[in-house]
């Protein structure tokens, strides 16, 4: 029958559970018919990644300071796809004639018929789009994962499921990658500005491009080196021509050789490879296309030295997305993410919504002992005087500190304000404040490593994100409730106000503003005290006695 026959019933989009790659997925058929939504890629490290249903894109590391692709509200990341992120197009020689293919563009009149699917894992650090043209006997298919290794991954193939073989031209890369070093609000304000301090080149080499800036952008009269920047390379399609300009795509459009361009200044950076391939019938070939943010001179040198020496390969880069599936896949079960179900969706949606508490909440990736190097560095950033006057106490801490004796330590000094701070001690990792472009208003920031690159306990969070997040974090490690108490208890003023943010270091009060219409945005506690409520009543349940030896406490 030909598809453009198929009554359209049999077009309407429909979900469900499938098998991918030896793992579980959420498949949607038809995604391009449901109206556009954003989705995000979850990452065991620093990664970020906001994607929507359209293709459009916006990633990074850290926070939106550190971003590869730029950051904007998501009405705006739905158009993105036509000038920034991923984009393919194919050549195919189909019979006597040679036909353009586009997967995932905008549909006309006319148009041979394709199908669209979307899937996402169950882990949900895995997306992937896939179109296939049945006139056509291909699917092309791209998958978006991110590893602390190498960064974003997009691993493409294209596959001949009919007919017979066939001679493909590729053309497939990223547009509008940014350099590093550009604060979020000069690029969504001063875009043309930013523009003009680009450099992009490319190693013929290796194939790795550089996106930078000559220099970091000020108007006082210094000399200021930006020495960061971002990087996008790929493994995978032999005899390929690479260009960092986008003057490639319409070249290919319009049939002409495409000229490989090593540096461009002052435009927009691309990374666009072109390879041609034959694929015979039941064949698939898949290449890799790898983006990272914020690298230093010398790990672009040891990158670099790897491609050359051929030590990267796409074996190299699926055992180490791996090992970044089993890490965040840790980190959910530490908080009891992993249940056997009859029903996949309840499997599913218990590790998801334990995932997302996870990344807003934190988790305790020591149980209840934590490092004494991080205590002695939490109690001297909260309170100097403290960390002085018991610092004989502090450094007779064994390397790993069971927290519960810490707090009796603590007691047996009868100092209320070392109590009070080893009570309000939580060994946190993991955890972010609640933000993506949905919500502009809220920036959002991951550190999950300190300055020489060891694991970072930290968190931090909006009053209200923190605490109903903590309160279902305390089903697995109740043994803090106290300390989510004490917590709580101590950022409150007397008459009943909460700071606007709360983090590791501190409070954060809501700065006024009468002329921003966000500026005042209230916290107070007649509609916040149901999350002291509720970690209260989960105290009583787990640990009744806690619950009054804490009445009695005169450490809040």
């Amino acid at each position: 029958m030909n598809p453009s026959k198929i009554a359209r019933a049999t077009w309407e989009p429909e979900g469900g559970f499938v098998e991918l790659d030896s793992e579980p997925y959420y498949r949607i058929r038809h995604s391009d018919r449901l109206p556009a939504f954003l989705m995000s890629l979850a990452s065991d490290t620093d990664l970020w990644m906001f994607v929507t249903s359209t293709g459009g894109l916006t990633a990074g590391r850290v926070s939106p300071d550190g971003s590869l692709f730029p950051y904007d509200n998501v009405d705006r990341l739905e158009d993105a796809h036509l000038h920034t992120g991923p984009i393919t197009l194919l050549r195919v020689r189909h019979g006597a004639d040679v036909v353009l293919w586009q997967p995932f563009a905008e549909r006309r009149a006319g148009d041979p018929p394709v199908e669209r699917r979307l899937y996402k894992n169950v882990v949900g650090d895995r997306i992937v789009f896939e179109e296939s043209a049945p006139e056509l006997g291909l699917v092309f298919r791209y998958r978006w994962s991110g590893c602390d290794t190498f960064g974003f991954v997009r691993t493409a193939s294209l596959s001949r499921v009919a007919g017979r073989a066939s001679e493909v031209e590729i053309l497939d890369g990223v547009r509008n990658v940014l350099p590093h070093g550009v604060p979020l609000a000069m690029y969504q304000q001063q875009s043309s500005l930013v523009d003009a301090y680009k450099r992009n080149e490319c190693d013929p080499a290796t194939g790795l491009a550089i996106f930078s800036l000559t220099s970091r952008i000020t108007d006082r009269a210094e000399a200021v080196e930006e020495l960061r920047a971002n990087v996008v390379w790929s493994v995978g399609l032999e005899g390929r021509r690479i260009s960092v300009a986008d003057d490639a795509v319409n070249a290919f459009r319009a049939g002409e050789p495409l000229q490989p361009v090593a540096l461009t200044t002052g435009r927009r950076g691309h990374y666009l490879v072109h390879a041609a391939v034959t694929l015979a019938a039941g064949e698939t070939r898949q290449w890799h296309l790898i983006a990272d943010a914020g690298l230093g001179p010398v790990d672009v040198v040891r990158l670099r030295e790897r491609l050359r020496s051929g030590g990267i390969t796409g074996a190299t880069i699926e055992h180490a997305l791996d090992a970044a599936t089993s890490a965040l896949t840790r980190i959910v079960a530490s908080a009891d993410g992993l249940q056997a179900s009859a029903r996949t969706t309840d499997t599913a949606h218990h590790f998801a919504n334990v995932l997302f508490n996870n990344m807003r909440g934190g988790v305790f990736p020591s149980g209840y002992s934590a490092p004494r190097t991080d205590i002695v560095d939490f109690i001297r950033s909260r309170d100097l005087r403290v960390s002085e006057s018991h610092a004989a106490l502090l450094a007779a801490l064994p390397d790993e500190v069971d927290v519960f004796e810490l707090i009796a330590a603590s007691r047996r000094t009868a100092d209320p304000d070392l109590e009070r701070l080893c009570l309000e001690y939580l060994p946190l990792y993991f955890g972010r404040r609640h933000g993506d472009p949905s919500r502009p208003w809220n920036r959002f920031a991951i550190r999950v490593r300190g300055a020489d690159g060891e694991p970072a306990l930290h968190y931090e969070g909006n009053w209200r994100d923190v605490f109903q997040n903590w309160e279902a974090l305390a089903m697995s490690f109740p043994g803090y409730l106290p300390g989510m108490i004490a917590r709580f208890v101590d950022a409150s003023t007397l008459d009943g106000f909460n700071p606007y943010r709360i983090t590791r270091d501190g409070i954060e009060w809501e700065v006024a503003d009468p002329d921003h219409p966000w500026g005042h945005i209230g916290y107070w506690g007649d509609h916040q005290i149901v999350y002291l409520l509720r970690l209260l009543e989960a105290l009583q349940a787990f640990a009744p006695e806690s619950l009054h030896d804490l009445l009695e406490r005169r450490v809040f």
